[in-house]
């Protein structure tokens, strides 16, 4: 990928015109009692990209991803995506794929089990969940240890199970908090080449992470959130 160059701005809209498959947030604020966790964030993203979201622990990282994936209300501001309102909660789910930091995988279940769980908790027909399970069997992500329990995967193999779950249904937009967690560097590896081919795809997707090297080499631009005294504040560096 080509290296970033370095504009940046504050709190205020990019200069990428409005369309149909954009991400677009605007005046986005959340605060608990008289905290500022996000202050008036605005950006846009276009779909077939990867932003990366950095900075500081407690910045509002996770907190911005979770209100894109409808985990936690807003206080302020407007997000739409491809036309639809964040708003209309029913039609944003069914584009939102979403994998949180915090692993949510049923270690008594193994990992064969657990695909098969997620899709029928999302909605997927006996055939379908069916189609699915021969899929995973040759997807490098997870083919190797389809028949391990969970609580017998490595860090980076539960990350990968992860990601898959969050990919059920072929979201056209794709959060993920801190993926790489925990995980090897084959693991990484294996990843970040999904997630390429998902950006080849046409997906617009959103990445956070702690280490700025990641990003670098991951991500078409990057949102760096950063504390200033009781508010955050946005900067966008734009490929």
């Amino acid at each position: 990928m080509a290296p970033m160059t370095l504009m940046t701005f504050t709190t205020g809209m990019t200069s990428i015109g409005m369309t149909k498959n954009m991400l677009t947030v605007r005046g986005l604020s959340k605060r608990w009692a008289a905290h500022h966790v996000l202050s008036n964030v605005s950006f846009q993203q276009p779909a077939g990209s990867i932003l990366g979201i950095a900075g500081d622990n407690g910045a509002g990282k996770s907190t911005l991803l979770k209100i894109l994936a409808t985990v936690l209300p807003r206080d302020e501001g407007e997000v739409s995506f491809s036309g639809i309102s964040l708003d209309d909660r029913s039609k944003w789910r069914s584009l939102t794929g979403y994998v949180p930091q915090e692993l949510a995988l049923d270690e008594r279940l193994r990992v064969r089990e657990t695909l098969s769980f997620w899709s029928a908790a999302r909605g997927f027909s006996k055939e379908e969940r069916k189609q699915l399970l021969e899929v995973a069997s040759q997807d490098p992500l997870i083919s190797d240890f389809l028949d391990k329990p969970i609580r017998e995967c490595s860090g980076g193999m539960a990350r990968r199970v992860s990601l898959i779950v969050g990919l059920l249904g072929d979201p056209m937009l794709i959060l993920l908090d801190e993926p790489f967690a925990g995980a090897d560097r084959h693991s990484r590896t294996l990843m970040m080449e999904r997630l390429d081919l998902l950006r080849a795809r046409g997906r617009t997707i959103l990445v956070s992470s702690h280490e700025d090297g990641v990003l670098e080499s991951l991500c078409d631009s990057v949102l760096r959130i950063e504390l200033a005294k009781s508010q955050s504040e946005a900067q966008k560096v734009l490929p």
